[in-house]
């Protein structure tokens, strides 16, 4: 617990609108819902683009929080000790950290952020950090693991309240590092504030979140905002390292000044200069083997996760761990033993001798990237099963049938997560893109908005040396439709299938 006054002491960009009561005023919590207040809580009221909650001042002062911070030119409420800050968009992170006692100062904490690959980078990076730095938490989108019992994650980057409480309780359980997954709306909202990294990988930059960023250019400036999190005087460590793809020609352009840098290279832009790099790769069912050169080092790498897209994830945690000084053995032998992550590329055997592959790709470049995989794996037909987000990015529906048209057999259009929007509209912009595909490598588009059915519709018709990609929801265990949440598990729908058709045999 801190007192108000010690706050105030800490952070002096911050004002009273008069003097503080003789008598200390703990706070031990920070809130930005006034139903969460109470006393020992501080309010901070943030102006969001759907709610501003200088609205619900009066109520947080009727639940007797301790005091409000407010913006410098709102109107006080009475009977409240009130503060004052030009923009209280990132104090409910920074004043959280304060109270917590800066666990992630303690931390040897690796920030992950791009467009696609987060997750399965950020699990890598656990495992690594598990080997080379002691007992690892992670925070992303499939899960938050803090040392008791891991818990669904209902935000890839929660707010700053609740990652410093997650970083405290990771410090109570004898944590020594995290990996965590940070995202764009994040690090546009101040969720991550003062937040001290230790490496900061970003992973590449395509079209995704722009129903949210005004444009690619504004969504590669939120990315960027990643790296001031390796910054700051206030981190209680040295400053951290930028871990950066150099295959991704938006990322030449950063202002990483100050900032030591180590960049990786898979081979997707030839020429890219790099201080780790793709020699060679060899793909198969069973796994990646990779050939690498680390600054003149030979390293060889092999790991169970499968398709080439998986390459760069590699290369990104094992660049992370050796920016961050660890020993190239510790960091190949603790990537040979991680796991496969679950629904990104998660395989199954079908009876009928084809393969299912359930993968969360959401994003034209991410789909584009798995069946090209898959591709690569599949003696036949190559089948997919997809929809795009309602009430998200419409720009990108028409992209991804054009994705599918080009390289997949066969094409079942489908429902993911339709939200407010009719199912059958979106499904119909989705085929727009594929009738619009001139070099259409597939023959057939069906569109059945029902996504249980076209799952199964898929698996049926697969033969001997078939691949069905069903993408788009991954790990993702329910579907959005209207205000309601379905039960509805890609994988568990692929389980029940090869069940029910063992069961017949």
């Amino acid at each position: 617990m801190v007192t108000l006054a010690q706050l105030l002491a800490v952070f002096p960009q911050l004002a009273a609108d008069a003097a503080l009561p003789a008598a200390p005023i703990p706070v031990d919590a920070i809130a930005v819902d006034s139903r969460r207040c109470a006393p020992g809580v501080l309010f901070v009221a943030v102006r969001g683009a759907a709610a501003d909650g200088h609205a619900h001042l009066a109520a947080a002062a009727a639940a007797g929080c301790a005091a409000v911070l407010i913006e410098a030119d709102a109107p006080a409420p009475a009977g409240v000790p009130v503060l004052r800050a030009a923009g209280t968009r990132p104090w409910p992170a920074r004043l959280a950290r304060e109270i917590a006692g800066r666990p992630d100062a303690e931390l040897c904490a690796v920030g992950v952020t791009g467009t696609n690959g987060k997750t399965t980078t950020a699990f890598l990076l656990r495992r690594l950090l598990e080997r080379c730095a002691g007992p690892c938490g992670l925070l992303g989108t499939i899960l938050y693991e803090t040392g008791s019992r891991p818990v669904p994650a209902p935000l890839t980057t929660p707010d700053g309240p609740t990652l410093y409480g997650l970083l405290a309780e990771m410090r109570a359980h004898g944590r020594r590092a995290v990996a965590l997954e940070v995202s764009s709306h994040a690090l546009d909202q101040g969720r991550t504030a003062d937040l001290a990294l230790d490496a900061a990988v970003m992973t590449n930059l395509s079209r995704d979140h722009l129903d949210y960023h005004a444009d690619l250019d504004d969504y590669l400036r939120a990315k960027a905002r990643i790296l001031e999190l390796l910054r700051g005087d206030r981190r209680g460590k040295p400053p951290g390292v930028a871990v950066l793809n150099a295959d991704e020609a938006a990322f030449d352009g950063l202002d990483t000044g100050g900032l030591r840098v180590v960049r990786y290279a898979a081979g997707r832009r030839p020429g890219a200069s790099a201080d780790l790099s793709v020699q060679a790769a060899d793909l198969s069912r069973g796994g990646t083997r990779l050939r690498l050169d680390w600054r003149g080092e030979r390293l060889d790498l092999e790991s169970r996760l499968v398709g080439r897209f998986n390459v760069e994830n590699l290369t990104a945690a094992l660049a992370a761990g050796l920016a961050l000084g660890f020993a190239p053995s510790d960091c190949l032998d603790a990537l040979a033993a991680a796991e496969q992550v679950p629904g990104r590329m998660e395989s199954f055997d079908l009876p009928s001798g084809a393969t299912a592959v359930v993968d969360y790709a959401h994003t034209p470049d991410a789909l584009a990237a798995v069946l090209q995989s898959c591709r690569e794996l599949t003696p036949r037909r190559l089948v997919t099963v997809f929809g795009c987000g309602g009430d998200r990015d419409r720009g990108k529906r028409p992209l991804m049938g054009a994705v599918a048209a080009r390289l997949a057999d066969a094409t079942w259009i489908t429902s993911d997560n339709p939200r407010g929007e009719e199912p059958v509209s979106i499904c119909d912009q989705i085929a727009d893109g594929f009738r619009a595909e001139t070099s259409r490598r597939s023959t057939a588009c069906r569109l059945e908005p029902d996504r249980a059915a076209a799952i199964r519709g898929a698996l049926a018709e697969a033969g001997d040396g078939d691949t069905v990609v069903i993408a788009g929801k991954g790990h993702e265990d329910y579907q959005l439709v209207g205000d309601r949440r379905l039960d509805l598990d890609d994988r568990r729908l692929v389980r029940d299938w090869i069940a029910e058709v063992a069961r017949d045999v």
